[in-house]
This record gives C-alpha cells, sequence and structure tokens, in this order.
C-alpha cells in the first residue's frame, strides 16, 4: 500500500513536521510506503498561496498521476494550502483520510477560550465572527482579519465535510466536538505517538525536587500561572527548582516575572534545546508540569515525558484527561489555579517515592499506547478498510 501525506509546509520545523518525520519510518516497517507532500511558496508566501487552490489541485492531480498513492492523508491545511486540492484525490478516485491535529475546524481562533477566559462551550458558529475570544490575533485592529478567517474556516468546513472519507482525531475530546460541530459520524480516535527516549526503561532522576516545562512560551501554555505556583514549592522545598525549556514571545515577561515572584534563583530558562539537550533535561527532573489555558487536544509533550518516565502534571481541559490518570501517571488541577498547583506540587515533592511510582506508570503509559508502532499499525487498519470498502 501506498500513502501520500499532503500537509501546508515541509520547512517549517512545527509540530505536523516533526509527527511526519516519525510517522513515515514507522508505516514503512508496518509495510506502508508513503511521501510527504506540500505546495512551493506563493508570490507573497502563505499570506496568499492559500488562495491558489486551482493552482495546486492541479499540481497534486499530476503528483498522484506519478505516485499512484492508494490512500491520501491529508495534515492540517490552514496556511499555504486550503482543502480545495482534495478534489484532485476524489477525481483520481483515492480515499482521503484528515488527521485533525488541532481545533481550527471547531474554533477559527483554535483556542476553544472565550473573550471572559472560559472553555468555549459552543464551537462553530455566527457569533464566532464578532466575538472578542481568545487566540491568535487580540485587538479590535484585528476584527476585520478575525471576521475572515471565520468566513476561511466555515468555506473549509463545507469542502471537508464533502472531501474526506475519514477524519482521524487524537483525543476522544476533539473527536465528539468534530462530530457535534461539523455534524459527521466518520471519526476515528487514533493517539498520538512519541518516540523512544534512548534506552528501553525508565531513566533515573539526577534532582528528584526538579521541575520541568518543556514547550512554546506563549500565553495559551500558561507559564505564568506555574511561575505564580512557585513560591509555595520553593517555601515547601528550598532546593526545588524549575526548568523552562523553549523560546517564544513571552519569554521577556515570565523572566521579569520571576524576580517580582522572587524566585529567579528557582527558574532556570533553558531556551530552545536540541534533542540531546532536552532528554538531559528530562534526566534531571522529577516531574513534567504542562500548565495550559488553551484546550489541548493530544500534546505530544505528555508523550515524550511519558517516554522518559516521567509523570506529567496538567490542566484538567480538554484531552490531557484522557491522557493522565490522575494520581497513577501524573496529577490534574483546576485550569488557572496557581494555588492548588503550587500545593499539588509541594506535597508530590515530599514523596520521592510516589514521583517514581508515576514515571514507572507513565512509561507504562507510553509503552502500551504511544509508540510509534502501535500509531502506525492503528493508521494502517484504518487504511486497510478505506482501500477495502471505497477505493
Amino acid at each position: 500500500m501506498r500513502v501520500l501525506h499532503i500537509t501546508d509546509d515541509l520547512e517549517l520545523l512545527g509540530g505536523v513536521q516533526r509527527y511526519l518525520e516519525g510517522l513515515l519510518p514507522a508505516l514503512r516497517a508496518a509495510g506502508i510506503d508513503g511521501e510527504a507532500w506540500a505546495p512551493p511558496p506563493g508570490p507573497l508566501g502563505g499570506a496568499v498561496s492559500r488562495w491558489y487552490g486551482r493552482r495546486h489541485r492541479v499540481r497534486l492531480r499530476r503528483h498522484i498521476r506519478r505516485s499512484r498513492p492508494d490512500i491520501v492523508h491529508a495534515h492540517n491545511l490552514w496556511m499555504r494550502l486550503s482543502p480545495a486540492p482534495l478534489r484532485a484525490a476524489a477525481a483520481a478516485g483515492v480515499p482521503v483520510v484528515m488527521t485533525v491535529h488541532d481545533y481550527a475546524l471547531v474554533c477559527p481562533r483554535k483556542w476553544m477560550v472565550t473573550g471572559d477566559d472560559r472553555p468555549c462551550e459552543t464551537g462553530f458558529g455566527p457569533r464566532c465572527a464578532v466575538a472578542g475570544c481568545r487566540g491568535s490575533r487580540e485587538g479590535w485592529v484585528w476584527a476585520p482579519y478575525n471576521g475572515l478567517r471565520w468566513l476561511k474556516t466555515g468555506l473549509h468546513r463545507r469542502l471537508l465535510r464533502g472531501r474526506v472519507d475519514r477524519f482521524v482525531s487524537p483525543s476522544r475530546h476533539l473527536a465528539s466536538w468534530l462530530e457535534r460541530s461539523l455534524g459527521v459520524d466518520r471519526v476515528a480516535h487514533i493517539v498520538n505517538f512519541a518516540p523512544a527516549a534512548g534506552d528501553e526503561g525508565v531513566r533515573g532522576v539526577s534532582h528528584p525536587r526538579t521541575l520541568l516545562f518543556a514547550g512554546r512560551l506563549g500565553r495559551e501554555k500558561g507559564v505564568d500561572v506555574l511561575l505564580r505556583a512557585m513560591p509555595r514549592v520553593v517555601s515547601a522545598h528550598p532546593g526545588a527548582r524549575l526548568l523552562i525549556a523553549g523560546e517564544g514571545p513571552e519569554r521577556a515577561r515570565l523572566e521579569a516575572m520571576a524576580g517580582d515572584l522572587g524566585v529567579s534563583r528557582a527558574v532556570a530558562f533553558c531556551g530552545a534545546l536540541t534533542a540531546d539537550e532536552l532528554t538531559g533535561r528530562y534526566d534531571e527532573a522529577g516531574l513534567v508540569v504542562l500548565p495550559t489555558l488553551w484546550m489541548e487536544n493530544c500534546p505530544v509533550s505528555v508523550l515524550e515525558a511519558f517516554a522518559h518516565g516521567r509523570g506529567v502534571v496538567a490542566t484538567s481541559i480538554g484531552g490531557l484527561p484522557e491522557l493522565i490518570d490522575d494520581g497513577s501517571n501524573g496529577a490534574l488541577f483546576p485550569r488557572g489555579d496557581d494555588q492548588a498547583l503550587g500545593e499539588l506540587l509541594a506535597g508530590l515533592l515530599a514523596d520521592p517515592g510516589r514521583v517514581a511510582a508515576m514515571g514507572r506508570a507513565a512509561f507504562a503509559s507510553w509503552r502500551a499506547d504511544h509508540t510509534p508502532e502501535a500509531h502506525a499499525d492503528r493508521l494502517a487498519s484504518l487504511y486497510g478498510s478505506l482501500v477495502g470498502g471505497v477505493g
């Protein structure tokens, strides 16, 4: 079987690109050949080239004729590409699978957070055109842009309903939203994966009272909630440390906040790290913390922590409760509640045996459900059902 994966951009090192880098070898090991395809940049980059639907459709049709895939698997078609080229797959009689990696089809802002900072309960609708919800571009000056984005999301939803044979959602939470919001019943739940973290087994912890956050330093990740929790942690455990691995627009503000809270000496901003450098930080930390504020789907950062044998303390929101068994492979706390987070972390660091047990349970979760091999096998089964029933 041969699968053609299409996406917006293969040059930008983002989540989808890293996902494909791990997925293609895993599928080949499962006996499924494949390649990734993305359109070339337009004359003014991604801002304009997404509107060249016919142009990309012709390119994709030619590529399908040359490569003769059994399945076209789409990933995030929001920036340089639109769903329009999927007509080329339909014209060739090739079934289409689409993995929905985020909430863009349900929420034009992607965060699923309202203007008064509460999780959205309605999803896509007319109010999205004028509502001042959180996420992406905020402020009145961006109102025209957000209106156009709402219109584009509506057009994409309409196109995809008729062009996708099977949607894939990494979380049951997003799958439920897709079924309700898009009005489709062909959504498969297949969880994400993370590659093995070197040697098989749980790695030792060099600094049990060290915490680690790994991710983009954006407002949606809630690192400020974690910083506000740190005074309680440091008061209970003077030797506690927090490592913050990642870059983003919020770094300067977060560094200043750490100083204002009096925890600068306990917090280290590590910047962007290579894979080997990040593994070293996992070796130091006893727990990984994800204090996210937006509606997470199935974040790879959690699965990477599991692969390293580290329990995860995370916000109880979106798809996170599906990954984290509270009290077993990690712990959950209410969204934005820095007091609850501080008390939870202080209590965990006081019990190294419990932290170690969480790490072992986290690694068992990864080995059971989140290896590349398990993910490839589930996709292979889905592909086979479509080729046998539709192709």
